[in-house]
């Protein structure tokens, strides 16, 4: 349960920025084509996920890695889990 609660705690950065730019693409959409999909701010949340947590984390704050490596998380787990989450919550948005 710590470890599940760890990794809340480090998503918890990529959460907001990924959605919104999300949202500003199926916004895009919208004034482009004239509607608005859930779909496409899925798929899109799903890639955009990915580059927050590599601009928030690997280039803005990569000394914040050390603080998941003392409590037992490696950058790899913490990858995978930003991949799980971002397609988990991409799923759910294109259920919408």
């Amino acid at each position: 349960m710590h470890i599940f609660r760890s990794i809340l705690f480090f998503y918890e950065k990529l959460f907001a920025p990924a959605l919104s730019i999300s949202i500003l693409i199926g916004l895009i959409g919208l004034a482009l084509f004239g509607t608005f999909s859930f779909k496409s701010v899925g798929l899109s949340y799903i890639f955009i996920g990915m580059l927050c947590h590599y601009f928030i984390y690997e280039i803005r704050t990569p000394n914040e890695y050390y603080f998941y490596f003392n409590i037992g998380l490696s950058k790899l787990i913490l990858w995978i889990s930003t991949l799980v989450i971002n397609i988990i919550i991409g799923v759910i948005l294109i259920s919408i």
